[in-house]
């Protein structure tokens, strides 16, 4: 979970890390880097590939090779932030293939050298908070003909991907014998500024400290460390963790060649306008738009089915009427379903079983980390997601946050840079920014939003989302943020997940198949009802029944048959109470009937709503 501080707090932390690294933290005495003989140094330039107009090189140093720290012992090694930004302005999902560096063969080393090569992701691209999470892993053995002044070049079996800058981290990982030590890692000339942060050393306690605080001045300059890989590969999301929505260039007459689009909310008045517009991202995705329409038209449209409104936003409970509405409108195949407090796993397995996903983020403040207020919210798509390291890619109809530099991949290369396009530009779904945050799974101080899954997301302009998008659960603890808010926290509240209605044919049965030709599950009558309603449906074949009632949050609170039921005609009353007999509130619910053939493999399944008014 983040946490907003004022400046005195953030100074008061700040100097408070940097006194304890400086005064008591050092487990060593400050290093003096070793020179290579004059007569050794060779300068060259890095030639290791031919370049081409996706093939490139990252790197911070001059590849002048000058200096080197002869103490390496098992577990120790450099890191080296790079910033594939170098490549082009939009070079994201870059494709780490090979890692190139220099070890200087100093008097009787011990040969073959074991090294183990490590990506390791940034927080959110800042390279002063040093290296994060390993990304990618691989460990090699390298001989004595590879030494200085040759420059070493290991290929990645498995090649890593990247959507922001990272660190490249050479670590040894055999213990140093004191009479054949390890062959150096080299530096170049030029002596390193303070706090630019771009390299690390891994040192023997285990600890990262920053490169100018490792030696005694001047320092030696920058390791000579350097990646190489493709920028923009179609290819990359199957090489790493990272899932993402599938491009759909061909699909007609909807295309989405860039994956999940990123429509814009803030065209034509479209302030309140994140509801429709996270949904019309899913449903062009789908090729789920009435034909002719546009994105601003489809928006439009969307809106009117969610009664949405220009002060307060969309409700998650008329979204979900709208949707079921629009699905039987236009004929389209689709269903929803909405979890309250989604599952961040659940949410990744169902994005990867072709489900659209619309997530409410709720903003949350607190003046003490202990009592919280919901200031607002906002909806975004999931356009990617990243287990291994709790991270979610979103088309953010507010914000292009990959675009101005922020973690996440922008497509197409050449994508215009924030201040020379206008908010219609989006409209193409060729154009997105898929914007990368972190996720909280064990947040320090939970808000009631969701007390399992928080996002990194940067906090709203003051009063932008205010009472907006409110589910009803939320309405009594909503109220503007004061300017000194000291906690927030940003929930992920609710997932509104857009799928195909299953097949209705049943797998492995080719004779007596069960489809929903063979039951017929009627709307009940009457509805609204405040006492007592009939739910009627029927069956052509003996089947196993489950008819379940749902509240507007998915959660089931009465289940009314579950069994063998007989071919005919069946009749079912409900009485507005839950399992246990107590009486629920007034509101919409939801009737489901599940038919499965006996014997067989498979369900049908069929949901209607209703209106319970006391």
């Amino acid at each position: 979970m983040k946490q907003k501080l004022t400046l005195l707090m953030v100074a008061t932390l700040l100097f408070g890390v940097v006194f304890s690294i400086n005064s008591g933290a050092w487990s060593f005495e400050k290093q003096i880097p070793n020179r290579i003989p004059e007569d050794q140094i060779v300068s060259q330039p890095f030639e290791g590939f031919e370049k081409s107009g996706t093939y490139c090189e990252i790197f911070n140093d001059f590849n002048s090779p000058d200096s080197y720290y002869g103490g390496f012992d098992s577990g120790m090694g450099f890191a080296v932030f790079m910033n594939p930004a170098q490549c082009g302005e939009s070079p994201y999902p870059f494709e780490i293939t090979d890692v190139h560096f220099y070890l200087y063969d100093y008097p009787d080393p011990n040969w073959p050298v074991a090294l183990q090569v490590n990506i390791r992701d940034s927080n959110q691209g800042d390279s002063c908070s040093g290296p994060q999470d390993v990304l990618c892993s691989e460990d090699f053995s390298v001989d004595s003909d590879t030494a200085y002044p040759y420059m070493m070049t290991l290929n990645l079996s498995n090649p890593c991907c990247v959507n922001q800058p990272f660190f490249l981290e050479i670590v040894y990982t055999e213990p140093r014998d004191p009479a054949h030590p390890h062959p150096s890692l080299l530096m170049d000339p030029d002596a390193y500024p303070a706090d630019t942060c771009d390299n690390w050393m891994l040192y023997s306690d285990q600890q990262y400290y920053e490169w100018y605080d490792i030696w005694s001045p001047p320092p030696p300059g920058d390791a000579i460390i350097r990646a190489t890989g493709y920028t923009n590969d179609p290819e990359c999301g199957e090489d790493t963790c990272w899932y993402w929505k599938a491009d759909k260039p061909e699909q007609e007459p909807f295309p989405a060649p860039s994956g999940m689009p990123d429509f814009d909310q803030n065209q034509a008045q479209w302030i309140a306008y994140c509801g429709p517009t996270a949904v019309a991202n899913c449903l062009w995705w789908f090729n789920s738009v009435p034909v002719g329409m546009t994105p601003p038209q489809l928006i439009e449209l969307l809106a009117g089915y969610f009664h949405t409104n220009p002060t307060w936003g969309t409700y998650v409970d008329t979204m979900q009427m709208g949707l079921d509405q629009y699905f039987e409108d236009y004929g389209f195949e689709l269903q929803e379903t909405t979890f309250v407090e989604p599952d961040f796993y659940e949410m990744e397995d169902s994005l990867k079983v072709c489900q659209d996903i619309i997530l409410l983020i709720g903003f949350w403040w607190s003046p003490d980390g202990y009592e919280w207020y919901r200031e607002g919210g906002h909806f975004v798509t999931m356009a990617g997601v990243c287990s291994e390291s709790l991270k979610i890619a979103i088309s953010d109809p507010d914000n292009d946050g990959a675009v101005g530099g922020a973690p996440g991949r922008v497509r197409p290369p050449g994508h215009p840079v924030p201040g020379q396009y206008g908010p219609t530009l989006h409209n193409d779904p060729t154009y997105v920014s898929h914007d990368i945050y972190d996720c909280d799974l064990a947040p320090a101080f939970p808000s009631p939003g969701n007390p399992h899954w928080e996002i990194n997301y940067p906090w709203p302009a003051p009063g932008k989302y205010t009472g907006m998008n409110v589910p009803n659960k939320y309405r009594v603890v909503t109220k503007p943020a004061p300017k000194d808010v000291v906690y927030y926290a940003t929930e992920v509240e609710f997932a509104v997940m857009i799928c195909p209605k299953p097949s209705n044919a049943v797998e492995g049965e080719e004779q007596g198949a069960l489809t929903p030709k063979d039951f017929e599950l009627y709307q009940n009558f009457p509805n609204p009802f405040n006492n007592e309603t009939l739910i009627k449906f029927n069956l052509r074949k003996s089947a196993e029944v489950t008819l379940a009632i749902y509240n507007i949050l998915g959660q089931k609170v009465r289940t009314l048959v579950k069994g063998r039921m007989d071919a005919g005609s069946q009749v079912v009353s409900w009485d507005g109470k839950d399992e246990k007999g107590n009486d629920l509130s007034s509101g919409i619910y939801f009737y489901q009937l599940k038919v499965r053939r006996i014997h067989g493999t498979g369900e049908v399944t069929e949901t209607k709503r209703l209106v319970f008014l006391k």
